[in-house]
């Protein structure tokens, strides 16, 4: 099966295409314009490089959150989009497990972070890398670094964007914790798509209308307009 695999979660954004659990090609864009100005664009090249139509895609994953607001619909509704027109199944996968996948094989337990803007951060716990399992040691939440920084394990592994906008906070705090390389700090789809083949091959797969981003809080917009929870 080809499997296509899209992140547009953070300021990055990245494409995967996959035949079976072989890695064709990614591609990783990180110059932070807005996605919806390369996105199809990446697709397209990522596809006719590896001599596929969108005909043979035969599923679909994307990064479903949490991340930014803008870069999620586009990134969801893109999946959705190609997902209607190919008639291939999709899978929605967390943006935090796909941070934390590269670093499964840590000793130790991997703290995912990404920048929740507002002085937050999105953040989940993930039990010696990924424990074995596709789930976290924790719900993901968004909070302060400060609040982060209190309850962190001695050990850890910080990854993403939330982790290296507050490393000297986290340093000063938490001696005790590691950081991920800096090549590390990016949500890759090549990620995206090996966490949602397991989903694929138990043909365990998610409605295309029922699949919606996992934003975790209320937009600037929404906040504004009904108040804070």
């Amino acid at each position: 099966m080809n499997l296509l695999a899209v992140d547009t979660s953070t300021t990055s954004c990245s494409v995967a295409l996959f035949n079976g659990d072989h890695l064709l090609a990614e591609a990783v864009y990180t110059a932070g314009k807005t996605h919806s100005r390369h996105l199809l664009s990446m697709i397209h090249r990522i596809l006719s490089g590896c001599g596929c139509d969108p005909s043979d895609i035969g599923g679909i994953a994307v990064a479903r959150g949490p991340g930014t607001f803008t870069g999620l619909r586009i990134g969801l509704g893109t999946a959705k989009g190609l997902a209607v027109a190919t008639q291939a199944p999709v899978v929605g996968v967390s943006s935090l497990m796909a941070l934390a996948f590269p670093l499964r094989l840590m000793d130790g337990p991997v703290v995912a972070m990404i920048d929740a803007r507002r002085g937050e951060v999105y953040h989940a716990r993930y039990r010696g890398g990924m424990g074995g399992t596709d789930a976290a040691a924790e719900p993901v939440s968004v909070c302060s670094p400060e609040t982060v920084a209190a309850v962190l394990p001695e050990g850890a592994v910080l990854v993403g964007s939330g982790a290296l906008l507050y490393q000297e906070l986290f340093e000063a705090r938490c001696p005790f914790i590691r950081f991920a390389d800096p090549t590390q700090h990016v949500i890759r789809a090549a990620s995206v798509g090996m966490l949602a083949m397991a989903r694929f091959n138990r043909d365990d797969v998610d409605s295309v209308a029922e699949l919606i981003p996992e934003y975790i809080r209320k937009s600037d917009a929404r906040i504004q307009v009904f108040g804070s929870c």
